[in-house]
């Protein structure tokens, strides 16, 4: 089960990974390609468009072709992608690799929670998943470490070493048995649908979605105004990855026991005075530990989330793989709203305006989760209220 559990989480490590690496690089490909601030946001949101696009029909090949065979199929896809990444020079070439490498992650983060969540025991989900979510943050340290790498090096040959990275990863994973094969093929989504809680748990993880893609695009850019360079852009969000890999396990623990809703409305209350500040300040020394703050904050709701769901799942007597088709439908148009939707925000009205509505949206997830009776240890029966 260790060893099982470290090749899932190196798949969601790749995943994230993926997202953040171009964070380093979005000032200089900016500046080179004469890109507006909308522009730069729409090219970090063709990742979770891709993902969008990908997401139910990833959930299908999961169900028919087993989630072993998606996952090798998703490395290699990156591996390709990433080869792309590196040697194309235009706008639209580097938005269409980034779009591939959305679909690609999808199956492939698909994959990696519906393979966790069948092995993993019921009570020691919320830990588990702890450290699968922790261990992917270290692609989000590797990543803008990587990409700012790549700034100074070149992209050309730090993406085809990624890309034999990804190949050796697709490798590794033929050794491992794959779970037993979902019986039932249905998706039973408008079932699973009709569950408040369910419900619940999808408005919820949209905001962190939002905020991480909104951050991604916005602080690099307000760093690197402020004076910062590729490095420390990178070192912001190492910092913050690193301190997630800490923090979310400890927060899995604590939703196994006494269930994911307290966890989750911390998250939420903490995080929103933290992101409003932002863009106020005009140190970029502040800025940095304000974003490790704000980042840290909302990455440990995903552990409590997935449980939230699981919960439902086992509540209506379906397969995990519906709490991975939920998720797969929640985060990514999270992820496109924050990327393209505070950017345009902050180029019609400032990023202080971009940081508010996301601190506002943040604190109504907080009241409309606060709003709920139900006990946070147990799960709720399908459908209710």
């Amino acid at each position: 089960m260790r060893r099982l559990l470290l090749l899932i989480s190196s798949f969601m490590f790749l995943e994230l990974f993926f997202f953040a690496v171009l964070a380093p690089l979005l000032p200089g490909l900016k500046h080179d390609l004469q890109l507006s601030t909308s522009q730069a946001g729409l090219l970090v949101a063709m990742y979770a468009i891709g993902a969008l696009v990908a997401a139910v029909p990833a959930t299908l090949v999961a169900v028919r072709a087993g989630v072993k065979r998606m996952a090798i199929v998703s490395l290699v896809t990156f591996a390709g992608m990433s080869v792309a990444f590196g040697l194309v020079h235009s706008y639209q070439a580097l938005m269409a690799a980034r779009f591939a490498q959305g679909l690609a992650g999808a199956a492939l983060w698909t994959a990696a929670m519906v393979w966790l969540l069948e092995a993993a025991p019921g009570e020691r989900r919320g830990e588990m998943l702890g450290f699968a979510f922790g261990v992917s943050e270290a692609g989000a340290i590797a990543g803008p470490v990587v990409g700012g790498l790549a700034a100074a090096a070149g992209r050309g040959v730090t993406f085809v070493l990624i890309a034999v990275l990804c190949l050796a990863l697709a490798l590794l994973a033929t050794r491992f048995t794959a779970p037993p094969a979902v019986v039932d093929g249905r998706l039973r989504l408008r079932s699973m649908l009709s569950s408040g809680q369910v419900r619940t748990a999808m408005w919820i993880a949209i905001l962190p979605a939002v905020l991480l893609a909104a951050i991604s695009v916005l602080a690099p850019l307000q760093q690197h105004e402020l004076g910062a360079g590729a490095g420390e852009i990178a070192a912001t969000f190492g910092v913050a990855a690193l301190a997630g890999i800490l923090v979310r396990p400890l927060f899995g623990r604590w939703s196994d026991r006494q269930g994911p809703v307290r966890p989750i409305r911390l998250g939420l209350l903490a995080s929103a005075p933290v992101v409003l500040v932002v863009p106020w300040l005009e140190s970029r020394w502040a800025v940095a530990l304000f974003v490790i703050g704000a980042l840290v904050l909302t990455g440990v709701l995903w552990a409590p989330l997935m449980v939230m769901l699981s919960d439902a799942c086992t509540a209506a007597g379906v397969g995990q793989v519906m709490a991975v088709a939920i998720m797969d439908l929640t985060w990514p148009p999270g992820n496109a709203l924050g990327s393209t939707g505070g950017s345009a925000i902050a180029q019609v009205a400032g990023q202080r305006w971009a940081y508010a509505v996301i601190a506002a949206a943040l604190l109504a997830g907080f009241v409309a989760l606060s709003r709920r009776r139900e006990p946070t240890g147990a799960p709720l029966p399908l459908g209710r209220p």
